[in-house]
């Protein structure tokens, strides 16, 4: 019977695929041809993802990369599957194409450029198609194949041996599964649909077995020599060696017939038999003469190395000790291993006392091997699932507890690793030893104690990735070059260790067309004065500065006052987080014990979000924990209930929301106050299809971050300006801004009246008489009029507003300890004339005649100023 009859795929020109949305997806959305699908990548359909793709890695952003490829679409090169994929081959559900996918990469293949790996494959008849892969760093090739499901495996043996000049190892290649399309280049051979494929002759031949032969599965085998030009590395494990599979024979105890039947035909399969028939001589020598020879001609099949490999370990061979994270491809392959070691060794635990941690024993860490701990962290390294964070390993994780579903960075704690260490695709190995003495392996669960231990390990911070802040969306960072770019969702080197939890694609804005989109963030606010407005628009561009270290220096606290309840200061700093992606890290007020503001603000430095607002405070603020952490620039020791950490401060934008909270002196200092006054009754907030402002910034974010960008990058573009501004201790943040909202904004300058602010909530008289100011004012008195310390005093009285300094008890009246207080703040001002808040508050004498003495008298009267 002829092929075409058998297999009417293997002559067809456009045998079907299997297509796949992205590469990631489990079932197929619809059938392509392999024409369509290169007419498809030579139009440029994919091109934009996979130029996204290249981009990344020349910058070094794998991760992100990786994550792009992803979305990809895919197809299944080797044919379609009728239903469901498991068991289709087995089922007769899968119909074969008669392709093979071949993945060749750059760094397989030490001594061969793509130019010339392109070369090698073009010149191949087997060879339907070949392309770049969408990193760029390798080929992909569609070759021909016998299109029998159940042969093909063998067929990609055969092909694997064909490139290496020798036999390949077998190597398991997914039948059915997806490669990511690419950009054709020059040398697309899709021309060629006839000749010559890759299939296995001679089944049961043994003469080919101890051959070189390129068209058989079990042909002999030899790796290829660094360097050489002989062979390619088709994507799989490196090959074992001779004197790596001699050290694994010599652990192994001479077994019987059938286990040494096994392990001979995996020796032979992964190196051959000329060579391989010495060292199993050199291992278990034969009884009779011939005795390999004559079994050499029967090979088992499905027999692989790794049934040497297990047998070594579970008799005390080790493996080579894990590559660095340089190379997670092959860290992301090791076994995990720590040690049990024998009675009278060790403690229970299994851990030497004075050693850093869990390690080899005996033989093994006399020879040299790297404790487990680095074998454990080189494994976890690369999968940036865990960090270090100032010398302790944490997680970023959802804060379940919190409610708002944002990431956070949490310590990891010894049973938090226990419980997740065997989920990163490497087992956990024990050495014990026999009552006989000998040596085994054995797989088992890392206890607590070993992790306690690990978590304290030189290895930890040594492989680990360090993580400094997170970040919601994406950042604007210097690209080193007087340029800027954007950061996306993953981990980056950036700023000490970045990590972007959120994937979010923003527009592209020019500066022209985001001013207007930043001003409606600012449009509903009724800011008090026109710098009050200008201090507004620079916390809406911190957080870009802080998370894209534009400003590495102290940032301010972020003060939002309001003249009554409801008037938008909590909501403004709703609105900055919403822009950024974020839900600020709330702290109440309260005090001493568990829950204590100290504790708060521990618990929120630990938990490492971005911004941390302290909500409607009142009262009298003292937090030395606070004033030592918004000073920036430094380290703080976090207390908390989860843990005990020391905490850079740097990473964090602080805001607190307050109408009227007395501030301590330093906490003033490091503030910068914006005041907001209640739109009057009956004003006609915009409202957008999603409601309010606040709830249209989280629906149209991407659009609100890019218009922050575009004035970033902007203000980046001319030099990253700043002004000579002096009237303020956080003097990098403030020149910047001041010139930002001058220059770029058009607004008022930064700090106009705000040194007066700063005195007044570091002043509780100064405070006292602003709340005593707005409440009169908001129960309709005319301030012209003028009011009496009495006045005042039934206003203190009424409103529960405590005068500062009067004690309980006190003999003197309401009046006149209003009376003194008055007193002792128009000396200070040395003059009439007080300005609290934006009003002025000026005393004045009046005489008029008392009845009842019959004498005129003095009278002071206190009149409010309008704004």
């Amino acid at each position: 019977m002829r092929l075409a009859d058998r297999f009417p795929s293997a002559v067809s020109t456009s045998p079907k695929l299997d297509y796949y949305p992205e590469a990631e997806a489990w079932k197929p959305t619809a059938e392509t041809t392999l024409a369509d699908l290169l007419d498809a990548i030579r139009n440029g359909d994919f091109a934009e993802q996979v130029a996204a793709v290249r981009e990344l890695v020349e910058a070094g952003d794998i991760d992100s990369a990786n994550s792009i490829k992803k979305k990809i679409p895919a197809v299944s090169l080797s044919g379609i599957v009728r239903g469901r994929r498991k068991k289709a081959v087995e089922e007769g559900r899968f119909e074969h194409s008669g392709l093979l996918q071949i993945d060749l990469d750059a760094k397989d293949n030490p001594g061969w450029t793509i130019e010339r790996l392109r070369a090698a494959l073009e010149a191949d008849p087997r060879m339907r198609a070949v392309f770049l892969s969408p990193s760029g760093n390798g080929l992909k090739g569609v070759a021909r194949c016998l299109p029998d499901a159940a042969r093909h495996r063998e067929s990609f043996l055969a092909a694997e041996a064909h490139f290496r000049r020798s036999d390949s190892r077998s190597t398991r290649r997914a039948r059915t599964r997806c490669g990511c399309v690419s950009i054709v280049r020059s040398g697309c051979v899709e021309g060629r649909r006839t000749g010559p494929m890759f299939e296995v002759r001679n089944r049961s031949s043994p003469a080919t077995m101890s051959s070189r032969s390129t068209t058989r599965g079990h042909c002999a085998r030899r790796a290829p020599l660094p360097g050489k030009s002989g062979g390619l590395v088709i994507r799989g494990r490196a090959p074992y060696d001779a004197p790596t599979i001699r050290e694994m024979l010599r652990t192994i105890p001479y077994p019987g017939y059938d286990e040494w039947l096994k392990i001979a035909n995996a020796v032979w399969r992964e190196i051959g038999i000329p060579e391989g028939t010495p060292l199993l001589q050199e291992w278990a020598p034969e009884k009779n003469p011939g005795d390999y020879e004559k079994h050499a001609k029967y090979p088992l099949q499905d027999v692989t190395i790794g049934t040497v490999v297990m047998r070594a370990k579970e008799h005390g061979w080790s493996p080579p000790p894990p590559v660095s994270a340089a190379a997670p491809e092959r860290a992301a392959r090791t076994t995990l291993v720590e040690e049990n070691v024998t009675r009278g060794r060790g403690n229970d635990h299994g851990i030497r006392k004075g050693d850093p941690g869990p390690h080899f024993s005996g033989a093994e860490w006399q020879r040299g091997k790297r404790p487990a701990a680095r074998h454990i962290f080189a494994v976890i390294a690369p999968t940036r699932r865990m960090f270090v964070r100032e010398g302790t390993v944490h997680e970023v994780s959802a804060a379940a507890e919190d409610g708002d579903g944002h990431a956070r960075l949490d310590p990891l704690s010894s049973p938090r690793l226990a419980s997740e260490i065997e989920r990163f695709g490497a087992k956990i190995m024990a050495l014990e030893t026999r009552e006989d003495g000998t040596p085994r392996w054995r797989a088992k669960t890392m206890g607590e104690n070993h992790c306690r231990v690990l978590l304290h390990s030189s290895a930890a911070r040594e492989f680990l990735p360090p993580i400094r802040q997170l970040a919601a969306a994406p950042v604007l960072v210097s690209d080193g070059a007087g340029g800027t770019m954007t950061l996306g969702h993953g981990w980056h080197a950036h700023a000490g260790g970045t990590f972007i939890t959120g994937e979010i694609d923003l527009p592209e804005m020019q500066f022209d067309d985001a001013l207007p989109v930043f001003f409606e963030l600012l449009g509903g606010f009724n800011f008090t004065t026109p710098a009050d407005a200008a201090r507004a628009a620079a916390s809406f561009l911190s957080p870009a500065m802080k998370l894209g270290r534009w400003i590495d220096d102290d940032f301010p606290l972020d003060v939002a006052e309001a003249d009554q309840s409801q008037a938008g200061k909590s909501y403004r700093h709703k609105l900055i987080a919403a822009i950024y992606g974020e839900t600020p890290f709330q702290i109440t007020n309260s005090t001493g014990g568990v829950g204590s503001l100290d504790e708060r603000v521990a618990g929120a430095l630990i938990a490492g979000r971005p911004i941390i607002s302290l909500e409607n405070i009142r009262g009298r603020m003292d937090s030395q924990t606070l004033e030592s952490a918004i000073r920036g620039v430094g380290r703080v020791t976090a207390r908390s209930f989860r843990a005990c950490v020391e905490v850079d401060t740097s990473p964090f934008l602080w805001q607190l929301s307050t109408n009227g909270a007395e501030l301590t002196r330093d906490l003033a200092n490091r503030s910068v106050i914006t005041r907001i006054r209640k739109q009057p009754d009956g004003y006609q907030f915009k409202v957008y299809p999603e409601g309010p402002i606040l709830f249209h910034a989280r629906a149209n974010q991407p659009r609100f971050l890019a218009a922050v960008h575009a004035i970033v990058r902007e203000w980046a573009g001319q030099g990253c300006p700043k002004t000579t501004e002096t009237r303020h201790d956080f003097r990098q943040w403030v020149q910047v801004m001041d010139w930002i909202v001058q220059n770029l904004l058009g607004l008022a300058p930064l700090l106009d009246g705000h040194r007066e602010e700063q005195m007044r909530t570091a002043n509780p008289k100064l405070q006292w008489l602003r709340d005593i100011i707005h409440e009169i004012i908001t129960h309709g008195h005319d301030p012209q009029y003028g009011v009496t310390a009495s006045d005042l005093a039934e206003a203190a009285d009424e409103h529960d507003i405590p005068l500062p300094g009067r004690r309980q008890g006190a003999t003197e009246s309401m009046e006149q300890a209003v009376g003194k207080v008055l007193s002792k703040l128009f000396r200070d001002a040395k003059s009439e004339t007080i300005t609290v808040d934006g009003r002025s508050f000026t005393r004045q004498v009046t005489t008029d005649y008392d009845p009842v003495n019959r004498k005129d008298r003095e009278r002071k009267i206190y009149v409010i100023g309008t704004e």
